[in-house]
């Protein structure tokens, strides 16, 4: 073997021995710096392996109704005149459609606060409480003059009017809830500060801010209504010993007639 061709062999060998040490080298120090396992855990290939568990933001869907105002015994609303002269859209054949119609047609519910009922479902075993809800103003709503005389409006149906309560007369709880297990739980408003108002004076379309805990967990949802656009309340047909003109629409879903009384 010639002096060119051993040089090339120890050349060759040194490589080899310098790559295997630092691997070796950097092997120990990567070991030096992998964060201990607790006690009783397993080692596993990557650290995203495990399955994730579902979040205390997915344990609980959450909904909320507007039912009427403070101190009434009945949902009446504020429209024209106009409007409470005419008839209510086919669709219109009971006294909660009714009321769904009105509000998405503009009528305010008449009273000084809103009441509402929050809506809970479970989508998995879940200790959930309520804290506070209170009522975030967005835009005052200004009723013209010239658009009235303003008048209240109720509806009759024939039907026993519903005395069912909500599931809870605690809304702060806790509610221990089971997968798929739906609550409704009334809602009592909370004020900001130390202010102590709830409401504001007048009509004003605004959403509802809760503050809640799942598993243990603080959480603030925003709430609003149905179809994702903000709450209506409230509108005032008393005023200084002055009691608006009041109307009632009478719906009979059988026939499909609506009689209506000042």
């Amino acid at each position: 073997m010639n002096a060119r061709r051993r040089g090339a062999l120890l050349l060759a060998t040194f490589a080899l021995s310098w790559a295997v040490s630092f691997a070796a080298i950097q092997a120990l120090r990567d070991d030096d710096h992998r964060p201990a396992l607790p006690p009783g855990a397993a080692a596993t290939d990557s650290p995203h392996s495990a399955a994730p568990t579902a979040s205390s933001a997915d344990a609980v869907s959450l909904t909320a109704t507007l039912t009427g105002t403070r101190h009434s015994d009945e949902l009446a609303f504020e429209v024209t005149e106009a409007r409470a002269r005419t008839v209510p859209p086919a669709e219109v054949r009971d006294c909660n459609q009714f009321a769904t119609w009105a509000q998405r047609d503009g009528a305010l519910p008449v009273g000084l606060e809103p009441v509402h009922v929050l809506t809970v479902r479970a989508e998995r075993s879940v200790d959930v409480s309520v804290h506070g809800v209170e009522a975030v103003p967005v835009a005052q709503i200004r009723r013209e003059r010239e658009q009235g005389p303003w008048v209240e409006l109720t509806c009759r149906d024939g039907r026993p009017t519903p005395t069912a309560a909500p599931d809870a007369r605690d809304v702060a709880g806790p509610h221990v809830l089971v997968p798929g297990q739906t609550i409704r739980l009334p809602v009592d408003l909370t004020g900001p500060g130390s202010a102590g108002d709830t409401f504001p004076t007048g009509g004003w379309s605004y959403y509802l801010r809760v503050d809640l805990e799942v598993d243990g967990v603080p959480q603030r949802r925003e709430l609003r209504d149905e179809a994702g656009g903000p709450f209506h309340c409230c509108g005032r047909t008393t005023f200084m010993g002055y009691q608006a003109a009041r109307y009632e629409w009478t719906i009979s879903p059988s026939s499909r007639s609506v009689t209506v009384r000042n």
